[in-house]
């Protein structure tokens, strides 16, 4: 157990500098909550912003301040236009190097040498810039002349007033950002005097420093990701597909370090529910998909991991198959000719009658009522088991026999029942205990906005209500598939 004391010492007091730095950010950057939670988080595991919104809304002024409260850092910024050559965000040419016939650019105080960067108007880039810019923002290198330099850039903040068109081309800059942002004018109106009376300063220093950063990413590599965490990312792969949303197994990687690294800043050793909402920035893709994502993090964050709107869509499901199979199934209505078992000799006028002794006697064959008409006084009449025998019924003869309650199909549905039934147990079983450590674990994470706070705990609430509903409907399939 060393290595966790060890741990304890290096990063004893960081989550407290941490969150004494997100407080003072907060009071200078009113209505900002959650952007600056993922401006700094962003920094700490080395991904990249993208805010979207109009000018004035302190895009650019959020991201100096992030590089002031980074010691020893370096800031770059600039505003891109379609006209932008390479000259104005790598460096000019090397005059001396080219007398010695040597392509390279002077890159002190530009973006290869910068830690924070800030790139206004980012999908304004054109193409003699976008090659060189991605390789700085995936593989944080850069090619100068015929040398691979790494360059020291933690975090590239970039703005736009609105998001690429497909035809563009900017798809792959579009997918280096990692966390994206819509951002708007402030809307309350004591925040909106607090802005036109601010002073844009603050007594505040509290600082991190590039040895913190390291030591951070560091630690996320051994945190661990408890089972929750990980069942809930397949229900979000899940939900995704089924939407026909596409998201590459690297920005699912990336996500996960991001939420380590939040972990590891904060002191802790795994990774558990309370982090889920920070998805909510980093895996949507266009504007409409928000919301959505949003509740369905929140859901999985006040439900153990277990999405219960797909779990009451599946008990729902089962339900309404079950009915249509009773619709179609076997009946007491009697049969225009009787049925004969080859094997045992045994007559059935009704289609329950036949299942049951199918189901009893599954390898008896059965021979076709009107098989004497149609062949003339010869015997040898061709013999059925009884779902072939149940298509001729049915499809030939006109009779709706249709058996679709049979041993196989009624096994699969109480399969799947007793599988819902088992999630819902897990559920249901946590509920009462899971509250109070739920409040604590939100109280404690700092990366987590007050709204996102509130609306776990009231999800929480309502859920017993969405649990009610579920269980009514397990017990009408058991009452299904009972009678």
């Amino acid at each position: 157990m060393s290595g966790g004391h060890v741990r304890e010492d290096e990063v004893k007091g960081f989550p407290d500098k941490l969150s004494a730095l997100m407080m003072e950010l907060r009071e200078q950057f009113v209505e900002r909550e959650e952007e600056i939670a993922g401006a700094l988080l962003a920094m700490l595991s080395g991904e990249h912003v993208l805010f979207i919104g109009p000018p004035g809304t302190a895009k650019s002024q959020m991201a100096k301040v992030m590089c002031e409260r980074l010691r020893g850092g370096s800031f770059y910024y600039y505003l891109l236009t379609r006209f932008t050559s390479p000259e104005e965000v790598f460096g000019p040419l090397s005059l001396s190097s080219l007398q010695r016939d040597e392509f390279r650019r002077r890159t002190e105080g530009y973006l290869p040498q910068a830690n924070i960067a800030f790139l206004d108007e980012i999908f304004k880039a054109n193409s003699s810039i976008l090659n060189s810019l991605l390789t700085i923002l995936n593989e944080r290198r850069f090619h100068n002349g015929n040398e691979v330099v790494d360059v020291p850039i933690l975090s590239v903040y970039g703005a736009s007033n609105e998001l690429p068109n497909e035809e563009e081309g900017l798809a792959a800059l579009y997918d280096r950002f990692l966390y994206r942002f819509f951002i708007t004018n402030v809307q309350d109106e004591g925040n909106f005097l607090k802005v036109l009376t601010s002073t844009n300063g603050t007594l505040a220093n509290t600082t991190i420093g590039l040895e913190d950063i390291e030591r951070i990413k560091n630690d996320a590599l051994s945190v661990k990701v408890e089972e929750e965490v990980l069942q809930a990312y397949l229900s979000l792969r899940k939900h995704f597909r089924s939407q026909s949303v596409y998201i590459s197994d690297r920005r699912w990687n990336k996500t996960l370090l991001v939420l380590r690294t939040a972990a590891s800043a904060m002191g802790r050793e795994n990774v558990d529910l309370t982090f889920l909402p920070l998805l909510q920035h980093m895996l949507w893709d266009r504007p409409e998909q928000k919301e959505g994502l949003r509740s369905l993090l929140i859901d999985l964050t006040s439900s153990g991991g277990v999405d219960l709107r797909r779990l009451q869509s599946s008990s729902e499901e089962l339900l309404s198959l079950l009915a249509k199979a009773k619709q179609h199934s076997a009946s007491d209505v009697q049969f225009p000719r009787p049925v004969c078992c080859y094997d045992c000799g045994s007559t059935f006028m009704s289609a329950k009658e036949l299942c049951r002794h199918g189901e009893s006697f599954p390898k008896h064959l059965y021979m076709d009522p009107y098989a004497r008409e149609a062949q003339g006084v010869n015997p040898s009449y061709r013999k059925f088991d009884l779902p072939e025998l149940m298509h001729v019924l049915e499809n030939v003869r006109g009779w709706k026999v249709t058996c679709l309650r049979g041993g196989a199909e009624q096994r699969l549905y109480a399969r799947e029942l007793q599988e819902l039934r088992s999630i819902y147990e897990k559920v249901r079983g946590a509920h009462d205990m899971e509250r109070d450590e739920l409040r604590k674990r939100l109280d404690g994470n700092i990366w987590l906005s007050k709204r996102d706070r509130q609306d776990i705990l009231a999800r929480q609430d309502r859920r017993l209500e969405s649990m009610a509903e579920i269980e009514r409907s397990l017990k009408e399939v058991e009452a299904e598939l009972k009678g």
